[in-house]
């Protein structure tokens, strides 16, 4: 059976008339009456009684009549989901993403993203950049938030924001009255640094800043975390050199202050896979404009 049968029937039915149903559907009413009869010889119920002129529905034929619709209906909706779906304009997003993202992009970009496509549905999974790189080569993620650099030969890359570090200081410590505190003023004070096992380059780019500055790293804890760091900031154990998106954390017991010299710590971009189109393609481009 295929759905023309079914637009056949309907219009039959509708009109319960062959000749106008004929002239609805744009066919002379032979093939139509032809097509009928196959079609109950397919259901194996006549749909119609047939007296002289008159054309009825037979008690199967209402049943039939009902079904029909719906699965019309259905199909139409169907079809325009489909073409909703190819545009971009509904479906589902699974976006792989960094700390920095929750704080700097998705604030903006996620409410007016959904504002403007209500029916996207999004899954939102934090990455690692090397288990979000695999991710994205797998397709388990449409579109990724990471850190630079990533690889441009795959993957259509934009950057969209910079972090700086900021100083992170026990509301009661000697430096947390100035304005701005160099790295220099660091020298010997116990730090607390991000696991160098987790971020090596953080904690490399924290060393070459000492050294340039002419100051002594004096590492008192390594933490697993961001929010283990600003607790034991708050709790005495030391200073933090931290990203400066975390300035949006408040926390009794820590100050945050500019360091000098001013240097950018990483720069994010929104990165999805070449070639990858449809709900993905539609949510990068509103990233990046």
């Amino acid at each position: 059976m295929e759905l023309r049968h079914l637009r056949y029937f309907l219009a039959v039915a509708e009109e319960l008339n062959f000749t106008q149903a004929a002239a609805r559907l744009h066919m002379a009413q032979p093939p139509l009456s032809v097509q009928i009869r196959k079609l109950e010889a397919e259901v194996g119920a006549e749909l119609f009684s047939r007296i002289g002129r008159r054309v009825t529905l037979t008690e199967a034929g209402k049943v039939f009549l009902a079904e029909t619709r719906d699965i019309l209906a259905r199909t139409e909706r169907s079809l325009d989901l489909a073409r909703h779906a190819a545009n971009g304009q509904i479906g589902h997003l699974t976006i792989g993403y960094n700390t920095v993202a929750e704080f700097k992009v998705f604030p903006t970009l996620v409410p007016a993203f959904r504002k403007e496509w209500p029916n996207v549905r999004f899954t939102f999974r934090a990455f690692e950049i090397a288990q979000q790189l695999e991710a994205l080569r797998r397709d388990e993620v449409d579109v990724g938030f990471v850190w630079l650099p990533f690889p441009r030969e795959e993957f259509d890359v934009t950057e969209l924001t910079r972090a700086t570090l900021v100083a992170v200081l026990p509301a009661k410590h000697r430096l947390a009255a100035m304005p701005t505190v160099s790295v220099k003023a660091l020298s010997h004070e116990p730090l607390l640094m991000f696991s160098r096992a987790l971020d090596p380059q953080t904690h490399h780019q924290i060393e070459e800043l000492f050294l340039r500055s002419g100051a002594t790293m004096n590492v008192a804890l390594e933490l697993d975390s961001l929010l283990s760091m600003l607790n034991f900031v708050a709790i005495g154990s030391g200073c933090a050199l931290l990203p400066d998106y975390l300035q949006t954390v408040s926390r009794h017991g820590i100050v945050y202050r500019p360091l000098r010299p001013m240097n950018t710590m990483k720069a994010m971009a929104v990165v999805k896979r070449k070639g990858k189109a449809g709900l993905a393609e539609r949510f990068y481009r509103f990233a990046i404009r």
